[in-house]
């Protein structure tokens, strides 16, 4: 969070489905996990993204569980469930400005 900050960005918060798997194929089909903008931040809450809205799952095919702690992680065309104090990369996303 603190490196997309200070790039002026935030943790990547995709839309829906489609642009996970479109991502997917420009990251080149990457078998790893990168971090995103996505949480369980409180026991007793569920999946929030960083932007401070509800995980909305009509958009996504996912069964992630409601660990407190967890953070998401891109990997491939899903999304998966993390300790958040895993060493990974992440990918940030900036506002596209109009000119």
């Amino acid at each position: 969070r603190q490196d997309c900050r200070s790039r002026g960005s935030t943790l990547l918060v995709p839309w829906d489905q489609d642009e996970l798997e479109s991502l997917n194929d420009t990251l080149q089909k990457a078998t790893r996990h990168f971090w995103i903008g996505l949480s369980v931040p409180v026991a007793g809450m569920g999946w929030a993204w960083e932007n401070g809205s509800e995980l909305d799952l009509d958009r996504f095919q996912l069964d992630l569980g409601n660990r407190p702690g967890a953070c998401g992680t891109l990997k491939g065309n899903g999304i998966s469930p993390q300790p958040c104090d895993t060493r990974l990369q992440w990918i940030c996303q900036k506002e596209s400005a109009e000119i």
